[in-house]
């Protein structure tokens, strides 16, 4: 075996080993939720598995409804982020004007305060506003995201300027370089903007029940945590709602992974 085929059989030999980690946690999780009540901590064969306790969270509580909220706020947020995030990712990478830097590094600065510490103030805001248990209050905050903006500007640097001047020579406009020529080219970022703003949105709970005390505006993630209670003595009961928390996510991942690693790739090139 030479060295390349030797380093290719350790390289995909540590990642095998590293996604077990992820792997295992999420089979373990499918598994218990498809076990009755009465095999709990039992090993049973594949025949004796059930989709009980799936029919049982669909009867017995609001999972739907929480479903339909979590897809609203998601894709609320995510639309807003594809749109003003990109927007502003390419204003700041090649257009020219007063104040970009500073507009830049107020950017870099809102990534390093604590997501906690402005909780607060956005609540405050919201409040004032009149948005408690409303989408306005879940989406509204969140539809810019510095990190992402980070992001698509890194990615927009990439992009030689002799092709927005070709797109200028040839009688495109702003919007019509940006639109016919530039975001043609920016999908795997755009892929990799949707994986981590379905992701950090499909998985947050801080916010949404701190802004949500009525049962109809409640998302996945705080409908399942009212679930402990009733389901304590049941873990598989509670391994089926995580199952159903994880399976968008997997679905999102699945539909846009040979985007991904292109797309970080190329937004870290340039500085």
């Amino acid at each position: 075996m030479n060295e390349n085929k030797r380093n290719k059989v350790l390289t995909y030999s540590i990642l095998l080993f590293i996604s077990l980690f992820f792997i295992v946690p999420f089979g373990y999780a499918l598994y218990t939720s498809l076990l009755t009540k009465s095999d709990i901590d039992k090993i049973v064969p594949l025949s004796r598995l059930t989709l009980e306790n799936y029919k049982d969270i669909f009867l017995n509580s609001d999972v739907l409804l929480w479903y339909k909220n979590s897809i609203i706020m998601t894709l609320g947020i995510l639309a807003g982020n594809l749109v003003f995030n990109t927007l502003a990712g390419y204003a700041l990478a090649k257009l020219k004007f007063k104040g970009k830097n500073i507009i830049f590094f107020i950017i870099i600065g809102t990534m390093m305060v604590p997501y906690q510490l402005c909780l607060i103030p956005i609540y405050g805001m919201i409040v004032k506003l009149g948005w408690l248990n409303s989408f306005n209050g879940l989406i509204i905050p969140f539809l810019f995201q510095g990190f992402l903006v980070f992001l698509m500007r890194q990615f927009f640097l990439t992009i030689p300027d002799e092709l927005i001047e070709a797109a200028k020579i040839d009688g495109l406009g702003p919007f019509g370089t940006f639109f016919k020529i530039i975001l043609p080219m920016a999908k795997t970022a755009m892929a990799t903007q949707v994986i981590f703003s379905f992701t950090g949105t499909w998985n947050s709970f801080m916010w949404p029940v701190i802004l949500t005390n009525d049962k109809s505006k409640f998302v996945l993630t705080v409908g399942l945590n009212t679930l402990k209670n009733k389901y304590f003595e049941w873990p598989n009961v509670t391994m089926t709602g995580i199952v159903l928390m994880t399976i968008p996510i997997v679905i999102v991942f699945i539909v846009f992974q040979k985007y991904f690693v292109e797309g970080i790739a190329s937004s870290g090139v340039k500085g």
